[in-house]
């Protein structure tokens, strides 16, 4: 039995809502997020990367590119080496999306753990970030690890 219940993430997608709510931005999924931060964090990305880093096939991500680069986002421009591919790169418009993001998070957060004691919040911070390390490194072993794990536990596919 999952011991936090999936508190955690219920917390998340709180927050999340809430951001999409300050933001003004309701028409954004936690997707777009996402696809924004990597976007940010690797210019130049090609669709078929973010096709095999998020596992989605390629009408989605192209989709997902389409529409935020119609919101002004991201912009897509034909690979140097291959016409055939689309590199992204985030827009100043996108960048200020991030930030404004960033503090939305920062105060939901801030308001979220402001009734928890110095005591309780020193063993909070110090727990999440035990389980945070944990799970970036099994990430960037492409879950190797938990992905065997699970396959022993749940043999059969959906």
């Amino acid at each position: 039995m999952d011991p936090t219940n999936r508190r955690i993430r219920k917390i998340d997608r709180d927050a999340q809502r809430f951001v999409a709510q300050a933001l003004g931005n309701t028409d954004l999924s936690l997707s777009d997020y996402d696809m924004i931060h990597t976007v940010r964090h690797r210019p130049s990305v090609t669709q078929e990367e973010l096709r095999r880093l998020y596992c989605l096939d390629k009408s989605t991500i192209a989709r997902r590119a389409a529409k935020l680069e119609e919101a002004g986002y991201i912009r897509r421009l034909p690979n140097p080496e291959d016409k055939r591919r689309k590199q992204l790169f985030v827009t100043e418009r996108g960048d200020a999306l991030r930030e404004a993001k960033v503090e939305a998070e920062a105060f939901y957060f801030d308001w979220l753990t402001a009734e928890l004691e110095e005591a309780e919040l020193t063993a909070l911070v110090s727990l999440l970030d035990k389980l945070q390390l944990r799970s970036r490194d099994e990430r960037r072993q492409n879950f190797c690890h938990l992905l065997e794990a699970y396959e022993r536990t749940h043999p059969e596919e959906i």
